[in-house]
């Protein structure tokens, strides 16, 4: 049974991405803890929400940090292939956090998750720049799309319907080469 703090938050995320109405006790059951246990490290569901929000906006700044850094040095390919591998915090962030600000109940996630998109534009724009990606679209739309893609693939994985380790070739394959065969 989970009782971290942090696999409690990670067990709660996905059953929240499902059904973002879900109480407290739809979301112990789904994740598979008690309700006490939940309560313990969450007390009401606005905490919950809110350690939510601000988990996932973390890990895609966390991403976007490495991912930048790597920009001026790697090449593109390579900066764009571990924002790839690393597309969960963006699948989250784009279903649970952007798409429906509310959600978290917090101003400044909203605002915290238009910058992380805003980084994500300006990392495709450093991918058209260099070539890799198409430069006849918008660098908003391929910003979206990946965003997009990596919700996709995150639901198929905790669907069983894909692989874990499938998921990022799934996005590196459409966002590179499109839906042709």
């Amino acid at each position: 049974m989970r009782t971290d703090a942090a696999e409690v938050l990670d067990s709660a995320i996905p059953v929240l991405a499902k059904d973002r109405a879900a109480s407290m006790q739809v979301i112990a059951a789904r994740a598979g803890i008690s309700r006490a246990t939940l309560v313990r490290h969450f007390p009401t569901r606005k905490h919950l929400v809110q350690a939510m929000a601000e988990k996932i906006l973390d890990d895609c700044d966390r991403v976007l940090a490495q991912d930048e850094v790597e920009a001026d040095a790697a090449p593109m390919e390579q900066v764009l292939g571990a924002l790839v591998a690393e597309y969960t915090p963006f699948a989250q962030l784009w279903n649970l956090v952007y798409v429906d600000p509310d959600v978290s109940g917090l101003p400044e996630a909203s605002t915290r998750a238009k910058a992380i998109f805003v980084r994500t534009v300006k990392l495709m724009e450093r991918g058209q720049n260099s070539g890799l990606l198409r430069g006849d679209m918008p660098a908003t739309w391929l910003a979206s799309t990946f965003c997009g893609l990596a919700e996709t693939a995150w639901e198929l994985t905790l669907e069983g319907h894909m692989g874990a380790r499938q998921a990022p070739d799934f996005i590196n394959a459409i966002l590179l080469h499109g839906a042709t065969a």
